[in-house]
C-alpha cells in the first residue's frame, strides 16, 4: 500500500515536472525575436514563414526551421472578383497536415516587420487559424526585420516536415460578419463598424482596383491598421499602448461589439487581432467580403469624405 502511494506521488510529479517545462505562449500572442530564438529548439514549436513573397525572399533567408505558407494557402476567391474568403475546411487541413502541426503544436507566425501594415498578414494567419478551432498560435513582434536587427541567424534552407494528422475539431463562424450584418449596423447602430484602410480609400480620393465605388460604409468609425504600430529603427512592432490611444481617438466604445472591414478583409483582419489582444476588445467580427463585396451589392450607400 504504501509503495503504491510513493509510486503514485512520483508518476504525479513527473507530469508536473513535464506541465513546468511545457511551452507556453504569452497571453496576448506576441512573442519577441529573443524568445523565439531561446525556444527554437523546442519539439512543440512550428514556425510559419508568411511575408509576402513575390521576389522569392524565402528561398533567399528566413528564420532558421521555418515552413513557408504562401497566402493562397489560407484565402481563396470566391465570385469571381472577391478574393478575401477563408479558404475552405479541406484547404486549411491540407496546410496544417503538410507542415507537421498537431493539436499541441505551438505556432509562430511571421510577416517582414518593415512597415506599418505588414504585421497584419500574421494577424490574418491568426484569425484563420482561431475560425477553424486552432488557437495555439502567436505572431513574432517585429517580424524578420526585427529577428536580423537582433543578429540572429537566418537560413535558406528548404524544411523538411513529417505529415501529421491534423483535423478540425471546431469551427468558429461567428467570427464573421456578413453584409446583412454590415446592413443592420448601419440602420440600427448596434454594432460599430470600423475601416482599416488609409485616408485616402476611406475618403474615396482613391479606391482599390477591385472596389466599385470609392468612399466608406455610412456610420463608420477610422482606424488605419497600421496605426496600432511604434516603429523602432527599421522595425516595426505592435503596440498595446499605440493600440489603446487609437480606439480613444476613434471615439471606439470597447462595451460594444465591433465589425472590422477593409478592401479584401486582410487588414481587417489584422485590425481585429490588434484590438482582441492589445486592448482587450472582445465581440469583433470581420467582415469577410469587405467593400469589394459591399460594392458589388446593389443598393448600399457608399460615402465620400473623411470620417469625422
Amino acid at each position: 500500500m504504501v509503495l503504491r502511494k510513493v509510486f503514485s506521488m512520483l508518476i504525479a510529479s513527473s507530469v508536473l515536472a513535464i506541465a513546468a517545462f511545457a511551452l507556453d505562449l504569452p497571453s496576448n500572442k506576441l512573442v519577441s525575436a529573443k524568445w523565439l530564438k531561446e525556444n527554437m529548439n523546442d519539439k512543440s514549436l512550428v514556425i510559419i514563414d508568411i511575408r509576402q513573397d513575390k521576389k522569392g525572399i524565402y528561398k533567399t533567408e528566413h528564420i532558421p526551421g521555418a515552413i513557408r505558407w504562401e497566402e493562397g494557402d489560407i484565402r481563396e476567391v470566391r465570385f469571381k472578383e472577391v478574393p478575401g474568403y477563408i479558404t475552405s475546411p479541406i484547404q486549411f487541413t491540407r496546410v496544417m497536415k503538410n507542415s507537421g502541426i498537431t493539436k499541441d503544436s505551438k505556432v509562430i507566425f511571421y510577416s517582414d516587420g518593415a512597415a506599418g501594415g505588414s504585421y497584419t498578414i500574421a494577424g490574418l494567419a491568426v484569425y484563420i487559424a482561431e475560425y477553424y478551432g486552432f488557437k495555439n498560435t502567436a505572431i513574432l513582434n517585429g517580424g524578420f526585420a526585427g529577428w536580423k536587427a537582433a543578429g540572429y541567424p537566418v537560413d535558406n534552407k528548404k524544411v523538411q516536415v513529417k505529415r501529421s494528422n491534423w483535423k478540425i475539431t471546431e469551427m468558429n463562424p461567428d467570427m464573421i460578419a456578413i453584409t446583412a450584418d454590415i446592413d443592420a449596423a448601419t440602420e440600427l447602430g448596434t454594432v460599430q463598424l470600423i475601416d482599416t484602410r488609409p485616408d485616402a480609400q476611406v475618403d474615396g480620393s482613391k479606391k482599390h482596383p477591385k472596389v466599385l465605388r470609392a468612399g466608406h460604409i455610412p456610420g463608420a468609425k477610422h482606424i488605419f491598421v497600421g496605426n496600432f504600430t511604434k516603429k523602432d529603427g527599421n522595425v516595426v512592432y505592435l503596440d498595446s499602448e499605440s493600440a489603446k490611444v487609437q480606439f480613444d481617438k476613434a471615439g471606439v466604445d470597447m462595451t460594444k461589439p465591433v465589425i472590422w472591414y477593409c478592401n479584401t478583409s486582410w487588414y481587417a483582419s489584422g485590425a481585429w487581432f490588434a484590438g482582441k489582444y492589445l486592448a482587450g476588445l472582445e465581440g469583433a467580427t470581420v467582415y469577410e467580403g469587405s467593400m469589394v463585396e459591399y460594392t458589388r451589392t446593389p443598393k448600399r450607400k457608399v460615402v465620400k469624405g473623411a470620417i469625422k
